[in-house]
């Protein structure tokens, strides 16, 4: 359908959600739509003659009086027709993921209203759940759910540094998301403070360090709670007995340094138990399906008796990150029962133990 210049309308509202191009992107396409004399691709409105996709070939063509034609476009709602406007600039265009993302906050908006409206009238499909804007958005825009969801925060809730590396880079969103993870966490920790250590003797420790990592890996923990220095764990002064046992989780690059806190805390190493996962993770060498945890003890503690004694491997699997198998405790207490028990590192309070953690309540 071929159409004049002045019978077209510029929306407000649709044009503000096209991003200029480059003033290189503008000028090779006005070359080439000035050598054919036209625009090649049709412009798309509305019955209204509203401009929903073509906004810069438009201008071109009034600029150089160039010929061009338009497809007229029919929506059930205004609210696909503006769905459409934001989906349609999204995907012509060169842009990063954290660009798509920041781009699509209106369209999240939209994407929910439609949804609401459809729930009222008891039409929803699966995929428009209310409570699954998330999935629906990254998948219109063309990124997975997890990248979508971390560059959503970054962009929501991110500083501005933040902000800029994740456009900076091909890995950008999942560096700047673990930055923002990171701080949000530690500002959340001031806040709350950290809650001394108990007072008294214990004789049964269980530890898991949080320990930190010099090369991050995906997953790393400084993305679900405040890392420690190995300095930092040393320095802790635990509440033990004269006569105690410690059972500490390492991870394989954190070995020799665990071996440091054992010293710093009082405790020499005896033996270790291997837990073996159902699913491997990640790691610097080999991706990691293990942990061990260290025995160590401090003055005169005897070893269980052996009727006790379990294998040194353990099968189970593996839980939420850091979550360790519940088998661990019936194991520490089937070996020393009665014993007072303190468990370091941890938010969940079990019965007959004494908790320590940052995120304790």
């Amino acid at each position: 359908m071929e159409n004049s210049v002045k019978s077209l309308k510029i929306n407000p509202e649709y044009i503000i959600q096209v991003p200029r191009p480059s003033d290189a992107e503008y000028r090779a396409l006005e070359l080439d739509m000035i050598e054919k004399g036209r625009a090649v691709e049709s412009i798309k409105i509305n019955k209204r003659n509203e401009i929903l996709d073509g906004h810069t070939r438009f201008e071109i063509c009034n600029k150089h009086s160039l010929y061009f034609d338009t497809q007229v476009m029919d929506f059930p709602s205004v609210l696909d027709e503006k769905i459409y406007v934001i989906e349609t600039n999204l995907k012509r265009r060169h842009l990063t993921d954290q660009q798509k993302v920041d781009m699509a906050k209106p369209l999240e908006a939209l994407i929910a209203e439609k949804a609401r409206l459809r729930e009222l009238a008891g039409t929803l499909t699966s995929i428009e759940d209310r409570g699954r804007t998330s999935e629906l958005t990254a998948k219109i825009i063309g990124v997975s759910k997890a990248t979508y969801e971390r560059a959503k925060k970054i962009r929501d809730e991110g500083t501005e540094e933040e902000k800029i590396k994740a456009h900076s880079k091909k890995h950008g969103i999942y560096s700047a998301y673990r930055e923002t993870m990171k701080r949000q966490r530690w500002e959340d920790f001031l806040i709350r403070g950290v809650p001394p250590i108990p007072e008294g003797e214990y004789n049964v420790i269980y530890a898991d360090p949080p320990w930190d990592y010099e090369f991050k890996l995906r997953g790393a923990p400084d993305e679900h709670y405040p890392v420690m220095s190995d300095q930092e764990i040393c320095n802790l002064q635990i509440p033990t007995a004269e006569n105690a046992i410690l059972f500490l989780w390492v991870t394989n690059p954190r070995i020799e340094s665990a071996l440091k806190v054992l010293k710093a805390w009082g405790f020499d190493y005896k033996s270790n138990l291997v837990w073996v996962k159902d699913k491997f993770g990640t790691g610097y060498y080999f991706r990691g399906q293990h942990e061990l945890l260290f025995v160590a003890t401090k003055g005169d503690i005897s070893p269980p008796p052996e009727s006790v004694r379990k294998s040194s491997v353990l099968h189970a699997d593996r839980r939420e990150h850091s979550e360790k198998p519940e088998e661990v405790y019936k194991i520490i207490e089937e070996y020393y029962p009665h014993h007072k028990y303190l468990e370091l590192f941890n938010t969940n309070k079990r019965e007959g133990w004494v908790v320590w953690g940052y995120e304790l309540d």
